[in-house]
């Protein structure tokens, strides 16, 4: 009995797991990484992927570095006229403003791009922080993290869905980040505390990593997701962040689905089958 015990299959490894649900939409390219409690990192297809809306994630670091380092209240009055309201991308704010705009302050416009993934907002912070540019340099030189590439506003992803494609990132590098702002030191306190409620308060990606999680379990997340090229394929289905665990361990986790033919709710339920295996192998080996 225990030599047939001992020559029985082994179970599979996490990263096998993670590679058999990628395997159910196999026309995508699915990029996974995993920062562990241990401070491991698991990773598969670790290219650089279009991040989309992931990005508004780290504009909201360089936001809060700047308003800190300059000493200006997040209660600051921003402009946002009639240039900025584009019609045609998803805004929130826009839909609040008269046609004219109005004065919003810089924290509710971190509300806006952060929480609710408005696209108008997310300019007018980029605007901010002296564009894309600075928020490419914010990672490398403050954060100290590689593997990003920030360089293109929502707009100008909007005029053409190629652009979609120019803001990337490895997904290692997405969870290094998520993870460094964990670590702390990154904003001072006050803001800290502002953008963990801000992730934690998303209302965006239900059916993402959210949908793979047990009720009352703290998901920090940012989402991403594009047009579709002319072929049908979906540049980018991306959700990434952190989980606290019931014993409050936490761990990051990014996962970038690019070029998908499969309809939204097959990519988002891809999303969130992993989520859920990887939370299942966290509390499994606790």
């Amino acid at each position: 009995m225990l030599l047939l015990t001992a020559c029985g299959p082994r179970p599979r490894s996490l990263e096998q797991e993670l590679d058999s649900l990628a395997a159910t939409l196999p026309e995508a390219r699915i990029g996974i990484a995993v920062r562990t409690p241990d401070g491991e990192t698991i990773a598969r297809q670790d290219t650089l992927l279009p991040l989309l809306s992931v990005f508004k994630f780290p504009l909201a670091l360089a936001v809060l570095d700047k308003a800190a380092a300059e000493g200006t209240p997040l209660t600051t009055p921003v402009e946002v006229g009639p240039e900025w309201l584009d019609p045609d991308t998803y805004s929130p704010l826009r839909d609040s403003l008269p046609a004219t705009g109005g004065g919003v302050t810089l924290g509710e416009l971190l509300h806006y791009s952060t929480s609710l993934s408005d696209n108008i907002a997310c300019d007018r912070l980029l605007a901010y922080v002296g564009g894309p540019d600075a928020v490419d340099r914010y990672v490398r030189e403050r954060a100290g993290i590689e593997g990003f590439r920030i360089a293109a506003t929502e707009r100008t992803m909007h005029l053409d869905p190629a652009n979609q494609r120019i803001n990337v990132a490895r997904p290692s590098a997405v969870c290094a980040l998520f993870a460094r702002f964990l670590e702390g030191g990154l904003l001072i306190p006050e803001h800290e505390a502002l953008l963990r409620q801000l992730l934690e308060g998303a209302t965006t990606g239900a059916n993402k990593l959210r949908a793979g999680l047990p009720e009352g379990v703290v998901l920090g997340h940012k989402t991403g997701s594009s047009d579709r090229t002319p072929e049908g394929l979906r540049i980018a289905d991306n959700d990434a962040g952190y989980v606290v665990l019931p014993d409050g361990r936490r761990y990051c986790v990014t996962i970038l689905v690019t070029d998908s033919p499969a309809d939204d709710a097959a990519n988002a339920a891809v999303i969130a089958a992993i989520s859920k295996r990887i939370y299942e192998h966290f509390t499994e080996n606790q």
